[in-house]
Parts: structure tokens; C-alpha cells; sequence
């Protein structure tokens, strides 16, 4: 088993070995290899001639005159022979002399130049530039090495314009949102505030719509109360008439009496003319008469006087009247103010509700407000953490990429490119597609 692990081991060895040789060495080797199988093949060739000459000269002698003829023929060909073998030898030499110098010049030289270009790309170091060579091999390998060196240096370039760009870009957006955070936060305080204001101004409120019922409340009783004394001065206005009405029917009572005294007077007077012409027999009916004279004369005054207090009591009465039918239509006008105040309390009282359920609703919203505006808040720290990563991950990326050593003015070549890049694409750009596009922002805008 041991064996057959080191036999499966050796080809595995020798494999190894074998790609780990330099290719010089290779070379050398094959070279060698070659030079040493023509030395060897060019030597055993000289021996064997040399055998064949020494053996056609020790058989010339017994040949006679054919012998001599054909060792001379073949010390002519052996000597050809040795010079061509001698030429070959030389020209083998020189092949393989060639061979090394070719390989050397355009295989090694230029493979240690590749080699030493990625030794300095693997340092960072893009700014030797690789000059193409040939159209052979090697010379497409220089090409592809210099395409992969140039796309290499405009890769970092563009990196490291993307990675200050975005740096900048995290570090605005950082600061936009931090002085957002501060606005936010001060939108958030104001909120706060305003919605212990609006709690203040719905206790007012609902302390004023109290108050409104309150009032309104009074205000029916005031009204049902303005109504009694209404009914109670109509009531009066109606007794006040009547009473007018029984002066007009004792003055009327008083004419008569007064009309009466006026008749017994006159009565009195005849009675008394007549008594006088009766001489002593009408003494005594002139005495009844002068009494009944003196009686009318008296009920005559009587009457001036209760008419001159019914005619002051009708005056009093007018007045009292007058008095009462303008407290009538004071408190018919009282009553119907109290009825407007009483309507205008309720319709105060419903506005003071109304009111109230607006100011329930408004703080509802400012409460809705202060949770969006914390949630904002939230998202907008977040939004600063993830900047501030954003902002350290493109520093990294700048001191990673500042290891790159480009070549002169590979940043203002690419930066000119994405220039162009960008000018063509806004002069590809159609007047519609401007449009559409303004419709479109227009239309996120509304949203």
C-alpha cells in the first residue's frame, strides 16, 4: 500500500517540478537536450566514417587497382561527409545560439516586463505604461496586459471620482439631515406646544359651552319669566281699560247727577217763586224749598267735585293706561330679545359644541402630527446613521483606492469622459422626452 501511494505520489512530483521550472530553464534544457543529441549523433557519426576509413584502408591494399580507386572514392566521401556532418554541427549550434537569443529577446524579456507590470499593478502602481509590441503572442499578451492596465486605471479612476463624489454627497446628506432632525425637532416642540394650547383652548371651550348652557338655560327661564309678567301686563292693560271704561260710566253718572242737581234747583227756584206768591200759606214750602235749593246747590258741588276727581282719576287712568301699553310693548319686546338671547345662547352653545368637537379633532391631528413628526424623527436619525456609514464606507474606500498610484491626468480624462458621456446623452435627448419627463416630476410633485 505504501508503495503504491508513493508510485501514485512520484508522477504528481514530477508534474510539480515540471511547472514549477522557469521557462529559461525549459529552454535550456530542450537546448540542451538538442545540442546534446546532435554532439552525441554528430560524434558516433565521426566514428563510424572514421571506423569505415580505417577499415576501406586496411581492405584497399588486397583489392588492387579497384580498391585503390574505391578507397580514394571514399575518403572523398567521408571527408564530405565529415564536413557536412561539421557544418551541421556548427549550424545546429548556432541555431540553438539563435534560439536563445530569440527566446531571450522576445519571449523572457518581454514575459519579465508583464511580469514586472503586474508586480506593480499588484502595488497599486498604474502609471507605468506597457508599450505594445508585435502582433504575435506575445505581443497580443502585451496588448491585453496594456487594454487590462488602461481599463484597470479608468475602473479606479471612476471609483475614486464615484467614491469623493459620494463621500460629498454623504457628507451633504448628513448635514441635511441633521439640520432636518433639527427642524423636526423643533416642529415636534411647537407641535407639543400647540397641542397644550389646544387642550387649554378645549377646556376654555367646553368651560365656555358650560357656560353657554348655562346661559341659555337662564335665558328660559328669563323668557318664561318675561312671559308671566307679559300675560300679567296685558292682564293689567285689560283691568286698566275697564277701569277706564267705569270712570267714563261715572262721569256719565255724575252728567246725570249734575243734571238731576240742576233740575232740583230749578225745581227749587219755582218752588220758591211759587211759595213767595202763596205769601204766609207757602212759608213753610219755601223753607222746603230753600233747603232743597241749598241740597241741590250742595249735590251740584258735590258732583263738580267727584267730576273733577273722576276727570283727574280718567286722566290718571289714561296715563296709567298709556304707562301699561308701553310695558306691554316693552315686555312683548323683552320677551321677544330674551327669545332672540335664548336663541342666540343656543345657537352659541351649539357653535361652542361644534367648536369643541373641532378643537377634539384638531387635537386629534396634532396628535397624529406628533406621532408622524416623531416617526420622522425616528426615520431621519436612522436616515443620519446610515449617511454617517454610507460617509465612512466611501472614506474607506478612498484610502482603499488611494493605494492606486494612476498615471498623469487619468482622473480629468475620465472625469472629461463621463462629461461627454453626459453631454450625449442630453443632446440624444428629444424635446417630448423633456416633457414627459418635466409631467412626470410634476405628477410625483402632486402626489
Amino acid at each position: 500500500m505504501a508503495g503504491e501511494a508513493y508510485g501514485g505520489q512520484r508522477p504528481r512530483r514530477v508534474r510539480q517540478r515540471l511547472q514549477d521550472m522557469s521557462m529559461r530553464t525549459s529552454w535550456m534544457l530542450v537546448l540542451g537536450t538538442f545540442l546534446t543529441l546532435l554532439i552525441v549523433v554528430s560524434g558516433l557519426s565521426l566514428f563510424l566514417l572514421d571506423q569505415s576509413r580505417t577499415a576501406v584502408a586496411e581492405l584497399a591494399p588486397h583489392a588492387g587497382e579497384v580498391g585503390a580507386q574505391t578507397q580514394r572514392d571514399f575518403i572523398a566521401t567521408a571527408d564530405v561527409i565529415w564536413l557536412a556532418i561539421l557544418g551541421a554541427l556548427s549550424f545546429g549550434i548556432l541555431a540553438a545560439l539563435l534560439v536563445v537569443w530569440g527566446v531571450t529577446s522576445n519571449v523572457l524579456r518581454p514575459l519579465q516586463r508583464v511580469v514586472a507590470s503586474f508586480d506593480a499593478m499588484a502595488y497599486g502602481n498604474l502609471s507605468v505604461p506597457l508599450e505594445r509590441a508585435g502582433r504575435n503572442e506575445i505581443g497580443q499578451l502585451f496588448n491585453a496586459v496594456a487594454a487590462l492596465q488602461q481599463r484597470l486605471s479608468r475602473t479606479i479612476a471612476m471609483v475614486r471620482l464615484s467614491s469623493e463624489a459620494v463621500h460629498r454627497g454623504a457628507k451633504h446628506v448628513a448635514s441635511v439631515n441633521k439640520s432636518f432632525r433639527t427642524r423636526i425637532e423643533q416642529q415636534a416642540s411647537g407641535l407639543r406646544r400647540t397641542a397644550a394650547r389646544m387642550d387649554r383652548i378645549s377646556s376654555t371651550v367646553k368651560q365656555n359651552a358650560e357656560h353657554a348652557r348655562k346661559a341659555s338655560r337662564l335665558a328660559q327661564e328669563a323668557a318664561e319669566t318675561a312671559g308671566a309678567s307679559g300675560k300679567v301686563v296685558d292682564q293689567l292693560i285689560v283691568t286698566m281699560r275697564e277701569i277706564s271704561q267705569g270712570s267714563e260710566q261715572i262721569t256719565d253718572v255724575i252728567k246725570v247727577i249734575d243734571s238731576i242737581a240742576s233740575q232740583t234747583n230749578m225745581l227749587a227756584l219755582n218752588a220758591a217763586v211759587e211759595a213767595a206768591r202763596a205769601g204766609e200759606q207757602g212759608k213753610g214750602f219755601g223753607a222746603v224749598a230753600a233747603e232743597v235749593h241749598d241740597l241741590a246747590g250742595r249735590s251740584a258741588e258735590a258732583a263738580t267735585q267727584i267730576r273733577a276727581l273722576v276727570d283727574a282719576s280718567v286722566t290718571r287712568i289714561g296715563t296709567g293706561t298709556d304707562s301699561a301699553d308701553k310695558a306691554g310693548h316693552a315686555m312683548a319686546e323683552i320677551v321677544r330679545a330674551v327669545h332672540q338671547v335664548n336663541q342666540l345662547m343656543d345657537e352659541m352653545a351649539s357653535a361652542s359644541r361644534e367648536q369643541s368637537q373641532s378643537i377634539d379633532r384638531v387635537n386629534c391631528a396634532i396628535a397624529e402630527m406628533d406621532q408622524v413628526t416623531r416617526q420622522n424623527a425616528e426615520l431621519v436619525k436612522q436616515d443620519a446613521q446610515a449617511a454617517d456609514q454610507v460617509e465612512a464606507e466611501a472614506e474607506r474606500l478612498k484610502r482603499v483606492v488611494a493605494v492606486f498610484k494612476l498615471a498623469p491626468n487619468a482622473e480629468e480624462r475620465v472625469a472629461d469622459a463621463r462629461y461627454d458621456e453626459a453631454a450625449s446623452w442630453v443632446e440624444s435627448l428629444r424635446p417630448e422626452d423633456l416633457q414627459y419627463d418635466l409631467h412626470r416630476k410634476a405628477s410625483r410633485r402632486k402626489r
